[in-house]
């Protein structure tokens, strides 16, 4: 969650007036609501000092680098285009109304953001702030951005009229945490935090208003009662595929034989089997992955569709806050232009009185004139008072053209109020017929939702199933492997023996050729000698 403030200028309706902007979600999404809250200098019916707060969804996003965006809110009568900058950080803000009017940018900094995740409830109060001669009928606002508890955030933010440095409209931002909190469980919240000042403030859950009470040394003041203008449940939502399951016990329990029959369909078809064991284990081990697969997509899936429900789910509920405020809106403008019906009735009801006292006039100066003509009024005094009657005549004369200048000044009121009534009903038709939209969109949502529930349950539980077999065949797999690695262990032994064993035959071979050759040659030269005792006729005794 980010909060930002800054200044609020648009021509003469809004001067340097506080200006606070509230991004609940922290970054932004398409359908995200915003929440602004000001001020007006004078509103448009001339009325001072009126509260503004209003809550818009998010009509668009552009990227304009890796951490920051434009979006734009599209309003019942303002739209703003708004700039992060430095990572969200500060907001540049331009409004425009659809007559043209466009604004400078106003920068707004960002004066806090949540730490952590925000799990509790959502509040923000809005009000009117008095304080001394210091504050007279200034915007405040107040925020619980995680809920009421110990500890827990407290924001708030007033205008000071002038402050004690002299500076005039000068914002005071408080950011502390609750203390001495009471009455979580009741209809009445209160605690305390302090920030210069000690602040009290109790929250009446039937009113879901805030009582402010501020204190300074010894003086000590009621500086407003805020009203509710927003709340977000923030409910973390989950969806567990596993059921709960209790904390196991030691019992005792009679073991049986499992069905007979197959879990599963049996597939009699011929199949492209695998030849060999491992082979047959490794594809279904596959299998079983596949499943899982499967499994793991679906339930990817649900979840994907489960939050864009949820997303519909938020963008009816910004919907119907915008309706909200456009029929607010309509009832102000159909006040304002009863207050201005009022007024044509009595400038008419003016008009015609000055229309008789005019033809009263006339009647009275036709009636001189008549005493003119017959010698009648020859003194002076008549004549001073025909002067007099006309120059009634010329006032009232006068009077009836201001008198007809207002009444066409106010016809053209009603006819703009009118206008503007009738714009912001067709608004409204059109966010209704978008709700029906989304409302049929998120029906059938919802029933793809159950459907995609069963098939995971039906996949979830054949799963089980293979992994229960996949188990089975895993140990097959492991003491095949094992039987290998000892027959392969076996195997390179006979091997290492067959080897030495024909290394001592080439050995011995080589020695039997040895042996041979020096036979060969023993034979070879006992023959010689034979020769030699026979050529030298030698007789051996």
């Amino acid at each position: 969650m980010f909060v930002y403030q800054g200044k609020l200028n648009w021509y003469h309706y809004g001067k340097d007036e506080t200006f606070v902007i509230i991004l609940p979600s922290g970054p932004v999404r398409v359908g995200d609501s915003v929440y602004l809250f000001s001020q007006w200098t004078e509103d448009a019916q001339g009325r001072k000092k009126q509260n503004w707060f209003q809550t818009i969804s998010v009509d668009s996003v552009t990227q304009t680098d890796s951490s920051d965006v434009t979006f734009v809110l599209k309003g019942s009568w303002y739209n703003f285009t708004i700039t992060t900058k430095g990572g969200y950080k500060d907001l540049s803000v331009i409004m425009r109304n659809p007559q043209g009017g466009v604004s400078s940018p106003m920068s707004l900094n960002r004066i806090w953001e949540s730490k952590q995740e925000l799990t509790g409830t959502t509040r923000v109060w809005t009000g009117k702030f008095k304080w001394m001669h210091f504050a007279d009928n200034e915007p405040a606002i107040f925020i619980v951005p995680d809920g009421f508890g110990e500890g827990k955030p407290i924001l708030s933010t007033w205008q000071w009229t002038k402050a004690s440095n002299g500076k005039t409209k000068d914002p005071s931002f408080r950011d502390a945490v609750q203390k001495n909190v009471t009455g979580l469980d009741s209809d009445t919240v209160k605690f305390s935090y302090h920030s210069y000042y000690d602040i009290n403030c109790t929250w009446d859950a039937n009113k879901d208003q805030l009582d402010v009470h501020v204190t300074e040394g010894s003086h000590t003041e009621d500086v407003g009662d805020m009203v509710r203008s927003a709340i977000i449940e923030r409910q973390q939502h989950t969806h567990d595929v596993n059921p709960a399951e209790p904390k196991p016990e030691k019992g005792e329990c009679e073991l049986r034989k499992p069905q007979p029959q197959a879990t599963l369909p049996r597939i009699l078809d011929p199949m492209p089997f695998p030849k060999g064991l491992l082979e047959t284990l490794a594809h279904t081990a596959a299998f079983v992955d596949q499943a899982g697969y499967l499994a793991k997509y679906a339930l990817d899936h649900f979840s994907a569709l489960d939050a864009d429900y949820h997303v519909q789910l938020e963008k009816v509920k910004a919907k119907e806050a915008e309706i909200t405020n456009l029929k607010k809106t309509v009832e102000d403008l159909t006040g304002d232009r009863s207050a201005a019906k009022a007024q044509v009735e009595e400038l008419q009801k003016q008009l015609e009185q000055a229309n008789k006292d005019m033809q009263g006039l006339r009647n009275q100066i036709a009636e001189l004139n008549e005493w003119i003509k017959k010698d009648m009024a020859n003194d002076e005094k008549v004549r001073k008072v025909l002067e007099e009657t006309q120059k009634k005549v010329e006032a009232l004369m006068e009077e009836k053209s201001n008198l007809r200048k207002e009444l066409d000044a106010a016809n053209a009121t009603i006819s703009k109020l009118n206008a503007r009534i009738a714009d912001y009903q067709k608004q409204i038709i059109q966010r209704d017929t978008e709700i029906s939209r989304l409302k049929a969109e998120n029906a059938a949502q919802v029933e793809m939702n159950k459907s995609l529930t069963a098939k995971n349950g039906a996949l979830t539980k054949e799963v089980e199933v293979l992994k229960i077999s996949q188990a089975s065949l895993q140990e097959d797999l492991n003491r095949a492997n094992a039987r290998i690695k000892d027959l392969s262990d076996k195997n390179e032994a006979q091997r290492n023996e067959v080897t030495k064993a024909e290394d001592d035959r080439d050995k011995a071979r080589t020695e039997v050729r040895s042996a041979n050759k020096q036979r060969d040659a023993a034979v070879k030269e006992l023959e010689t000698l034979k020769q030699k005792i026979y050529e030298q006729k030698i007789v051996l005794k």
